[in-house]
């Protein structure tokens, strides 16, 4: 799916929570979506899905407003995945995902749905946890599920808010690893800046609801943009295998040598 992002704003309580938010992340990528608490990440994703309308600009998908697009269609090309509020619903794991499947559904159901189910379970790695009540789920548990139902939705675009919240280290690379795999276009918020820049192709920073930076994380996370969004010193790396940016965080001691080792040809 092409998406563009043109122009978008919105205020919340009379502040413009998003200001003229002006993008274009590239189709069939993942797209971090960086910036501080506040900076208006979870609005701009709920903009781009729809669920919000924008007071400023457009958001549109292969080249239509996406408030345009009806309903149930929008249902099924869009997924978004906000950040999880608890529940204690009580349905089994199988169950949560297969919500993912409802703009489908007619009254004779839908004869994809077990199959969807199934393959979305694989994916996120839940396949195990299926006949489980959700209720008895970890935090960590949960996010895999949650991921589950939306790619049960079959989305052309995916939105990702913290996915990685509650995950280990391990999950987290996991996690991100297959979805940037995915093929589809990916729009993901995330606050871990090195998680960012190991597996986006690209890469929206927001700063008090305005965009401040987009591009390849190779030349968007520098020290200065950390310094200028975050309020905090780093040191920007090279990794030695990828290429890509590792940010050390804290000011490296006065006349330290720093490894600036050039991003080879092809390096992911």
């Amino acid at each position: 799916m092409d998406l563009r992002i043109a122009g978008v704003g919105t205020r919340l309580g009379g502040r413009w929570v998003v200001d003229g938010v002006d993008a274009t992340p590239p189709p069939g990528a993942l797209t971090g979506l960086l910036g501080p608490n506040g900076a208006g990440k979870s609005t701009l994703l709920r903009l781009v899905a729809g669920l919000l309308p924008p007071e400023a600009g457009a958001v549109l998908v292969d080249g239509v407003p996406v408030h345009d697009v009806p309903r149930r269609e929008r249902a099924r090309r869009i997924a978004l995945l906000e950040q999880e509020s608890s529940s204690t619903v009580p349905l089994t794991v199988r169950e949560v995902v297969a919500l993912g499947r409802i703009p489908y559904r007619s009254l004779w159901g839908t004869d994809g749905d077990d199959g969807a189910v199934d393959r979305a379970l694989a994916v996120a790695d839940a396949a195990h946890l299926a006949d489980r009540p959700w209720s008895a789920l970890s935090g960590g548990e949960r996010q895999r599920v949650h991921i589950a139902r939306a790619l049960a939705q079959e989305p052309e675009l995916l939105l990702l808010d913290e996915p990685t919240n509650h995950l280990d280290v391990s999950a987290q690379l996991s996690l991100l690893g297959f979805v940037r795999d995915l093929g589809r276009t990916t729009v993901a918020a995330l606050h871990d800046l090195n998680l960012a820049a190991a597996h986006c192709a690209h890469v929206l920073v927001l700063s008090e609801g305005r965009l401040v930076a987009a591009g390849d994380p190779r030349e968007v996370l520098t020290a200065d943009l950390v310094r200028d969004v975050y309020g905090v010193e780093a040191v920007v790396l090279t990794h030695p295998g990828t290429g890509r940016p590792v940010i050390a965080f804290g000011a490296a001691p006065a006349g330290t040598p720093l490894d600036r080792t050039p991003v080879t040809e092809g390096a992911r």
